[in-house]
């Protein structure tokens, strides 16, 4: 009987694939920039630049949420309010940063916003801010 040995070249294509295989999921994927992602609050209407916790703002207010430090791929913003969760996605810019105004006040009590972007195949949460209106 004689036995087979691999040929080297086969080796050396199952390894160029076993590696191929480990790097192309994340070569596409929409990387953080090399800051950490932010996320403001801001009433334009009322004429302030940021909301704090505890203001007294009227019902139906539009407020916009903006931040920076994202990577290249679709930013979904989700709001969960005292009434209910909205969300809205936007590309960021070519600076990483987005601009959202299409979300208004609910209501008294507590805001949270979040920001999710998809990374390594997963939506990852990449910024937090909350408020409290009163």
């Amino acid at each position: 009987m004689s036995r087979k040995t691999p040929r080297p070249m086969t080796f050396v294509v199952v390894l160029a694939l076993a590696v191929a295989g480990l790097i192309a999921p994340t070569a596409f994927a929409g990387k953080p920039s090399s800051n950490s992602p932010t996320l403001d609050v801001s009433f334009p209407t009322l004429g302030s630049a940021s909301t704090t916790s505890g203001t007294s703002v009227p019902y139906a207010t539009p407020y916009v949420v903006s931040g920076c430090g994202y990577g290249t791929v679709g930013v979904t913003v989700v709001v969960t309010s005292p009434e209910a969760i909205s969300f809205a996605g936007q590309m960021p810019d070519a600076n990483g940063c987005i601009s959202v105004s299409n979300f208004s006040t609910q209501g008294v009590g507590h805001y949270e916003i979040n920001a999710y972007q998809t990374l390594r195949k997963k939506s990852s949460l990449v910024a937090s801010t909350s408020f409290d209106l009163t």
